[in-house]
């Protein structure tokens, strides 16, 4: 590395004074080995390496060269956290093609992501400098595109067919900049692809026609290979129709490259499948991302929006529909196995907890409980006679009048008695007791498991309320995790949630007795007019079949607990992942516990709303606040 030339820092006060922005002195590299001329990293650096830029024949456009850096941190990703958006948006549509994972997700995306912000830089740099310039002149960025663009040029329509995703890129520059045809790319689009993709499909369906004389499975394998590459991305490729779609797209949704990177993709992830070269200029962000920066990229709302192809809806998106963008909470997360994936080197517990919470925001709402307030202002109540010896103040002077014009103290004067009025409704935090079943039997975390976004959308759905939350997972004995206190931090609840033993399966039933002591009293329970110091208590038990568990199956000796622990709660439900029949599940109900099954995934959310509405609605027990319970 060594200081920037005159010539250097004359280029780059340029690049910064289009932008009208104020960044450090870029990094001047000698022999990088980074395989490109610039590159650009967070925290906001840009580095180039003009030896490099020479022999890719750019030399005498650094201040283009610059523009370009510093646009990845004014206009695309511009933050880290959006760069991490960026690429779980081009993760999510490559994982849509890409059925049979051929493509390295972490390699694909990222490449994916750069070349898409790229070209929202380009173009606007282009725009930026041709303001400047009089109506015949040429921008510097076409002219440095021109000459990065002529080695595959002088290689005649075998460079074109190199690289396709390369072709259908310089088309849609030509098309955004208003250039002739074959200015950048090759005036006819590359077809080999083609040909090559209907001989593969024409082989398979021979070896499937001459099938019939084998065995059952390989008929059955020949009929699935032709399924697939009829079905095949590549088979609805139409390079000049994408080039002009991608156009479209730049032109149309440059002011959110978040949510506009779902279109473009959906038009150039399949050309992946026919082989991409990594070029250009790419991040360099050394560390792995925060759990802050994990939450608030995954939590992105515009992530869980349904991926539709340009051609299939309008590509302009209002101001107003980027609110309801954040609202909606239904469309195609990446999957949590994916997102690890994509997310390697972060640490899996916070993605894991980023996930889940993505998943569930969308169905939290603040779950409080029906209360009493304190009662209201007295209200008049009916008319008494006044006598002499009462407070002179209590005397109703109107109310007196209207018996006469005759005024008799004791006799026609009256006074206004008043009444306590009814206390009115009120809402109280929640307190929640939940115990999450992580036995082997249940689906790891790293899988997406049902219970977690069950237990995610209730234990948000307590905080957002006001109340506080206990989370215990469980497995086998000796297998617990949690702590004894309930609490509102969120952090804590997620990795409590999120752990997983994958043991066997006996609910600690011990525990369980210990934290409700008033179990072992030899007092009759509490009256339903009592209420424990803390508030209403509320337990929530998710398991699958291990719940028979609950109930004292295999432990005997506290088979009583479950049965004591409801009478001292107010209110016991048991959410089965799956489905639960038998005297198990008869005898859970009849002793006051609620049962709900969750089948899946998909069924989570209905299942938590169901409870969260028992909750509310459970009947305020005891007395006014302030007044004595009898």
């Amino acid at each position: 590395m060594r200081a920037p030339t005159a010539a250097e820092r004359e280029a780059w006060e340029a690049a910064l004074d289009l932008w009208g922005v104020d960044l450090h002195d870029p990094v001047v590299h000698t022999r990088s080995n980074e395989g490109s001329f610039a590159w650009f990293g967070f925290p906001p650096e840009v580095n180039v390496d003009p030896g490099e830029l020479a022999r890719h024949g750019g030399e005498g456009h650094l201040t283009s060269v610059f523009a370009h850096e510093i646009g990845h941190h004014v206009l695309s990703p511009s933050t880290r956290v959006d760069s991490l958006k960026i690429r779980q948006q081009m993760a999510r549509v490559i994982d849509l093609y890409d059925r049979q994972h051929h493509l390295d997700l972490v390699a694909s995306s990222g490449f994916c992501a750069n070349l898409w912000s790229d070209m929202l830089i380009n173009d606007r740099v282009m725009q930026l400098q041709r303001a400047r310039l009089a109506p015949d002149e040429t921008p510097d960025m076409v002219q440095l595109t021109r000459a990065l663009a002529a080695p595959s040029l002088a290689k005649g329509l075998r460079g074109a067919e190199d690289n396709e995703l390369w072709w259908v890129v310089q088309r849609a520059y030509e098309l955004l900049w208003r250039l002739p045809e074959g200015d950048l790319a090759w005036p006819e689009p590359p077809t080999r692809w083609r040909t090559d993709y209907e001989q593969q499909l024409r082989n398979a369906r021979r070896r499937l026609h001459g099938s019939k004389s084998k065995q059952r499975n390989e008929v059955y394998q020949a009929k699935r290979e032709v399924a697939e590459l009829e079905y095949d991305p590549r088979a609805g490729l139409d390079p000049a129709h994408d080039a002009t779609t991608v156009a479209d797209v730049v032109r149309t949704l440059a002011a959110d490259p978040v949510s506009g990177a779902v279109p473009w993709a959906m038009v150039m992830a399949p050309y992946l499948l026919l082989g991409f070269k990594s070029s250009g200029c790419h991040e360099d962000s050394p560390g792995a991302p925060s759990a802050a920066e994990l939450a608030g990229a995954i939590g992105d709302p515009r992530l869980q929006k349904p991926l539709v192809h340009p051609d299939d809806a309008e590509v302009v998106l209002a101001d107003g529909d980027a609110a309801a963008a954040a609202s909606d909470g239904s469309g195609q997360a990446l999957g949590l196995a994916r997102t690890l994936e994509l997310m390697a080197g972060a640490d899996p517990n916070a993605v894991m907890a980023a996930w889940y919470e993505a998943e569930a925001r969308p169905h939290v709402a603040p779950l409080v409980q029906r209360g009493l307030a304190p009662a209201g202002p007295a209200i008049p109540g009916p008319l008494e006679e006044w006598e002499l010896g009462d407070d002179l103040a209590d005397l109703d002077w109107p109310a007196t009048l209207t018996t006469g014009a005759v005024f008799v103290p004791g006799v026609t004067t009256r006074r206004r008695t008043s009444i306590a009025d009814e206390p009115e409704p009120a809402y109280e935090p929640v307190l929640l007791d939940l115990y999450l079943d992580s036995s082997g039997s249940m689906t790891n975390p790293q899988r997406g498991s049902a219970a977690i976004v069950a237990g995610t959308i209730l234990s948000l759905s307590v905080l957002r309320g006001g109340g506080r939350v206990r989370v215990t997972s469980w497995s086998s004995a000796g297998q617990v995790a949690g702590d004894s206190a309930y609490t509102r931090d969120r952090v804590e609840i997620m990795r409590q949630l999120t752990t997983y033993f994958g043991g066997g399966t006996t609910f600690p039933l011990d525990l369980l007795r210990a934290r409700y002591p008033e179990t072992l009293s030899k007092r009759s329970p509490r009256p339903s007019a009592e209420r424990p110091a803390e508030g209403q208590r509320h337990l929530v038990v998710l398991s699958d079949a291990g719940l028979d568990t609950f109930l004292g199956r295999g432990q005997e000796e506290y088979a009583d607990v479950a049965p004591a622990v409801r009478r001292v709660i107010d209110t016991g439900s048991l959410m089965i992942i799956g489905h639960w029949r038998g005297q198990a599940r008869e005898q859970a109900e009849r002793l006051g516990y609620d049962v709900a099954e969750i089948p899946d995934v998909m069924q989570a959310p209905a299942a938590c709303a169901a409870l969260a509405a028992r909750i509310a609605g459970y009947p305020a027990a005891g007395t006014a606040k302030g007044a004595s319970i009898g």
